[in-house]
């Protein structure tokens, strides 16, 4: 390079022209790289913004999605229940559900032993049962529990309690069972749960002269439903126009005019059903009465298609003196007003209450614990030595402290102690402070060392392992002399024979007669091999027997 420079003769700088630098710097904008790293940076940044706004537009999209199914299932759903309600005046099939959901509601009425309680969502979810099954046979009805319970306008726990109360009446027969699927089922279903499916029982099973007097009940039940179901689409359609909305869409006039329709027929089947429910209670041909008063369960009114809550007006005592100043129940056992349909004025409860006495003084109050005198300080103090308790009440903190330790121990001294007794550190934030500060008490107080101060728990772990210690004891002393006994029994005393011995000789007994018993006996006691010899004498040595005498040198 340097003869090539002297050969052309350019001066050729060492430095960079800009920063002066031998070396390429990225900050410098003619020998480094700066300006192509802002641009990546500002490209970069533009990728990103670019792809956030596609990602939040492909989930906006995936939820608009998911709404118009939503809205779609629940469109379908109004429609069947709008069919199965408008079309029993008919006599059409679509309407099966109304003598189906009358069908339980006279097998439960029949079941009732008492007519106390109140109604819960069996109607309903028998309802949503009876609409979701095929109409032609009352089969395959399998709404799931969370949809029922969403439907019903219950909690799945009802709706669980409901299904059993069904089967149990024999109106409904779970014939699957449900289950989680395995990975193949659940790629060609696309769900995860498979649901329950129940049977109805068939109409011609039933009573139905019985089930004729619970079709106006049965009718206002899916009116409730079909009421229900209207408020739900509603919410539905509008989520759905929010997220439209916010995608830059609209609704269309015609799908704006279909919801119109739609709201307006809804309203029309609940008020036609409400009206005949009407009829029904102005002509006297009233469905079976409600099981509880209505002054005292007020949300009946709508169940009964009345627009006006009754007054409440407590029923005549009938001479019996009054109560309330011993918290008595509002029921009544006795007496009550003609005509009042409740539990008040009812003669058909099988169990009555029985009658309560008013007591002339004041009720005893409990004896306060014996720690209430110490154990508030010792829990203010510890909770001040150990910061994980300072949440914890201060009532609970010294309960604990009481029922395990006594009047004598101090914050630093039960410190002392836990730090001792205990080969790990403690925690410094418990997920539980009161439930470790119990497991730390329970593991210093009942180990094989006695503590510093007397303790509560201490005392009552040593009284438990001395109740173990002597309830062990006869057990082992009684093993001790079963053993000793079968020592004694297989020992061989002087002059006597030994087990074996007298076993053998029994058999020979059994076995042979007299004059050969005495000689196979005498070949027993004095024979070699037995073993029973105790008073065989061993070997003499004979003269001559010993060594052979080596001569003298």
């Amino acid at each position: 390079m340097a003869v090539l420079r002297e050969r052309l003769d350019v001066e050729v700088p060492e430095g960079c022209g800009a920063c002066g630098s031998a070396h390429p710097v990225p900050e410098c904008w003619l020998c480094g790289w700066s300006h192509l790293a802002a641009a990546r940076a500002a490209q970069e940044a533009v990728d990103a913004a670019e792809a956030a706004r596609e990602a939040e537009r492909f989930a906006l999209l995936a939820q608009i999605t998911e709404a118009e199914g939503r809205v779609d299932d629940l469109a379908g759903w109004v429609a069947r229940l709008r069919a199965a309600v408008d079309g029993y005046p008919a006599g059409s099939g679509r309407s099966r559900a109304v003598e189906l959901l009358a069908d339980l509601l006279a097998r439960d009425a029949a079941a009732r032993v008492t007519m106390r309680g109140r109604p819960g969502a069996l109607a309903r979810v028998a309802g949503v049962l009876a609409v979701d099954a095929d109409w032609r046979s009352g089969r395959r009805a399998m709404p799931g529990r969370a949809r029922s319970a969403e439907l019903a306008g219950c909690t799945e726990r009802a709706v669980t309690a409901a299904w059993s109360r069904a089967a149990g009446l024999g109106w409904a027969a779970r014939t699957e069972a449900g289950r989680r699927l395995s990975l193949a089922e659940r790629v060609e279903t696309g769900r995860a749960q498979d649901r329950a499916c129940y049977d109805l029982v068939p109409l011609h099973r039933g009573d139905v002269a019985a089930r004729a007097g619970y079709v106006p009940a049965a009718l206002a039940v899916l009116a409730d439903l079909v009421e229900h179901a209207g408020a739900l689409l509603a919410a539905a359609q509008e989520h759905l126009d929010g997220l439209r909305a916010r995608a830059g869409g609209w609704v269309e006039r015609r799908e704006a005019a279909r919801r119109v329709e739609v709201r307006a027929a809804v309203t029309a089947s609940v008020e036609w059903v409400r009206g005949m429910v009407r009829a029904f209670i102005d002509g006297g041909n009233l469905f079976p009465p409600h099981v509880v008063s209505q002054g005292e369960y007020l949300s009946s009114c709508s169940y009964r298609g009345l627009a006006f809550s009754p007054p409440i007006a407590p029923a005549a005592s009938g001479g019996r003196q009054s109560r309330r100043e011993g918290r008595a129940s509002r029921s009544s056992t006795s007496g009550g007003r003609p005509g009042w349909s409740g539990c008040a004025g009812s003669r058909r409860a099988q169990r009555p209450r029985p009658a309560q006495t008013v007591t002339a003084g004041p009720r005893a109050r409990r004896a306060r614990p014996q720690w209430t005198g110490w154990a508030y300080e010792l829990a203010r103090a510890v909770q001040g030595r150990w910061a994980w308790l300072a949440g914890v009440p201060l009532a609970r903190v010294a309960a604990t402290l009481g029922a395990a330790l006594g009047p004598d121990w101090t914050a630093q001294a039960l410190d002392a102690w836990v730090r001792r007794a205990r080969s790990r550190p403690l925690l410094v934030e418990p997920r539980d402070p009161l439930a470790y500060l119990r497991a730390v008490l329970e593991d210093v107080l009942t180990g094989r060392d006695a503590p510093p101060h007397p303790a509560a728990r201490h005392t009552r772990h040593q009284r438990v392992l001395a109740a173990m210690q002597a309830a062990v004891q006869p057990e082992r002393r009684d093993q001790a002399r079963a053993a000793g006994d079968e020592r004694d029994l297989a020992a061989v005393r002087p002059g006597e024979r030994s087990p074996a011995a007298e076993a053998a000789l029994a058999a020979i007994r059994a076995r042979t007669p007299g004059h050969l018993r005495r000689a196979d006996r005498a070949a027993l006691l004095d024979g070699p091999a037995t073993g029973g010899g105790e008073c065989v004498w061993p070997d003499v040595a004979q003269p001559g027997s010993g060594l052979p005498h080596a001569p003298r040198p």
